[in-house]
């Protein structure tokens, strides 16, 4: 037992519920094939699983002015679309 990093960088269609500003909470759209909804149901997974995380989040455009960034835990965003 010890600590773990899991680290996926993908392109594709991202970026559910863009309406949710900064310091609002994205609860997800919960469509079928959403990478957002699908990282966030993986993550929830894990934690079922008795994992502790320590840190979830999903960057949308990383590095960049416009990063976006969905804390997957709190559900918190920084940043806005």
């Amino acid at each position: 037992m010890g600590n773990y990093i899991i680290e996926i960088e993908a392109v594709g269609g991202h970026g559910c519920e863009r309406h949710v500003k900064d310091g609002g909470t994205n609860h997800g759209c919960h469509q079928f094939g959403c990478p957002d909804c699908e990282t966030r149901a993986f993550v929830k997974h894990l934690k079922a699983q008795g994992n502790s995380i320590q840190s979830a989040t999903f960057t949308h455009w990383p590095g960049q002015p416009s990063e976006v960034k969905d804390d997957l835990l709190t559900g918190i965003r920084t940043g806005s679309f």
